[in-house]
């Protein structure tokens, strides 16, 4: 998706019918991998490329994307426009303490989670994925639950096998671990007392 955008729109006409089609890019993803070993990857793509698509294609495309995928070294430039048909987001290779500050303090983050997002997919870079895990994690989850008003399906730290970590929910702070709209939930806890208490009827129309 990136290298075609960067490499093909403005090239004529005829592909700029082609390319900027709602169908192609309803769904724009602008990360790419590079992998240096199983365990390390590298999701972001060149300043030159972001720069020519934040400023030339996006404002032509912003009101057509459905779903976004971004990473650290995007968000902040992709995130100054309006999305507004946008509603599923995944957030890519983010450090916890990067992503919890993002959560807490970036007001278009947070407006976009609360008021459109019903599909999140979170991706984090933790040192370790064995257990114990920060508690940063778990305040992570439960802010997530707080903000996303709309949120339908989540997906926490499950979509890369190689990365799937173990989440220990940590009961004295998780007073806000409620939705009323989340259906489908795909995470790997750390224990079954875990499993039960996301299964206690704080996440009431829980199906999946």
């Amino acid at each position: 998706m990136v290298d075609v955008l960067y490499s093909l729109v403005d090239v004529n006409e005829r592909f700029d019918q082609l390319i900027l089609d709602h169908l192609y890019i309803r769904h724009l993803n602008m990360t790419t991998m590079t992998i240096r070993s199983v365990f390390d990857r590298i999701y972001s793509i060149d300043d030159q490329v972001l720069s020519r698509i934040c400023e030339q294609i996006l404002p032509r495309i912003h009101h057509q994307v459905n779903q976004l995928t971004v990473d650290p070294h995007s968000m902040d430039r992709l995130l100054t426009v309006n999305y507004s048909q946008l509603y599923s987001l995944s957030l890519v290779d983010f450090q916890e303490k990067i992503l919890l500050q993002y959560l807490k303090g970036n007001s278009i983050l947070c407006d976009l989670l609360s008021e459109q997002i019903t599909h999140l997919s979170i991706d984090m870079e933790v040192k370790t994925s064995m257990p114990p895990l920060s508690k940063t994690v778990s305040k992570i989850f439960v802010l997530i639950l707080s903000l996303c008003k709309r949120l339908i399906s989540l997906n926490f730290c499950s979509s890369y096998r190689y990365r799937l970590m173990a989440i220990h929910i940590f009961k004295p702070s998780t007073t806000n671990c409620i939705s009323s709209t989340l259906t489908t939930l795909n995470i790997n806890v750390d224990n079954f007392a875990d499993c039960l208490y996301l299964l206690d009827g704080r996440l009431n129309c829980l199906s999946t």
